[in-house]
């Protein structure tokens, strides 16, 4: 997670996008399909609205990447 680095949405998108298929675990790949449709809602400004705004959203964005984080952490042997 400290690797994610994003300069705007369209980049925020692609990285978490990205992340998917790095692991076969099936409990890393629900935690970083969570965070890509917290990524579509947060991009989606009427969307994130509905969420309490881009910020709340944000913060559930990083929640389960965190999470996934510590699985892909777990999955490389360095568990947290």
């Amino acid at each position: 997670m400290s690797r994610l680095v994003v300069r705007d949405d369209a980049e925020l998108v692609s990285e978490v996008y990205g992340l998917l298929n790095i692991f076969e675990d099936g409990s890393y790949r629900e935690r970083i399909r969570d965070a890509v449709r917290w990524v579509d809602i947060y991009v989606d400004p009427q969307k994130a609205e509905a969420y309490g705004g881009q910020d709340a959203v944000i913060e559930f964005l990083v929640q389960e990447l965190g999470m996934a984080a510590e699985l892909a952490g777990t999955l490389q042997g360095n568990p947290p």
